[in-house]
C-alpha cells in the first residue's frame, strides 16, 4: 500500500516538473521568428508535397494550441516542438531543436517501449509502414500549424508591449 501511493504521489508531481518555465520574453522570442518562419515555411511545403504526392487526407488532431484563454504561449510552443520531436521525422529536427533554443526549453527523454514484431508479409509491412508515416506526416503538418498560430500572436502582443520611445528635442 505504501508503494502505492508513493507512486501517485510521483506521478502528480511528475507535470509540473517536466513543464517548460522558461522566463525568456516574447519579445526576444519573436526576434528568433525571423529563422523560425524560414524553417516553419520550408517544412510545412516539404510536409504538404509528401502527403499530396501520397494523395493522404489528414484527420483533425487535437493538438495544444494558442487560442485558448490563458495559455502560456511559451510553454505551447516548447509543447508542440516536443511533441514533433517525438515523431522521429528528420525534416523537422532543425525546426524543433532550434524552437527548443529559442525558448529555452527542453523534452523530457521518451521511454523505449519494447519492440514486438509480430510475422508479416513484406507487402503488407510497406504498405503499414506508409501508413504511419503519412500519419506522423498529418501530426507534424497539425502541429506546424498550431506553431505558426503562436508565433503570429506572440508578435502582436510583443507589438502591443512596446512602448513608443519618448523624443528628446
Amino acid at each position: 500500500m505504501p508503494l502505492l501511493c508513493i507512486s501517485l504521489l510521483a506521478l502528480l508531481l511528475l507535470p509540473p516538473s517536466l513543464s517548460c518555465n522558461s522566463t525568456r520574453p516574447a519579445s526576444e522570442i519573436i526576434k528568433d521568428y525571423i529563422i523560425v518562419q524560414v524553417d516553419l515555411n520550408n517544412t510545412r511545403s516539404t510536409v504538404t508535397t509528401l502527403l499530396k504526392n501520397s494523395q493522404t487526407t489528414c484527420q483533425d488532431y487535437h493538438l495544444p494550441n494558442c487560442t485558448a484563454q490563458g495559455v502560456n504561449l511559451v510553454r505551447t510552443l516548447s509543447t508542440l516542438s516536443c511533441k514533433m520531436r517525438h515523431l522521429g521525422l528528420p525534416l523537422t529536427d532543425r525546426l524543433t531543436e532550434f524552437v527548443l533554443y529559442s525558448t529555452r526549453c527542453s523534452c523530457e527523454r521518451p521511454t523505449k517501449e519494447p519492440k514486438v514484431k509480430l510475422k508479416r508479409t513484406e507487402t503488407g509491412q510497406r504498405r503499414n509502414e506508409q501508413r504511419r508515416i503519412n500519419r506522423k506526416l498529418c501530426r507534424a503538418k497539425a502541429m506546424l500549424s498550431n506553431m505558426t498560430e503562436c508565433y503570429q500572436i506572440l508578435k502582436v502582443q510583443s507589438v502591443t508591449h512596446v512602448r513608443p520611445n519618448s523624443s528628446t528635442a
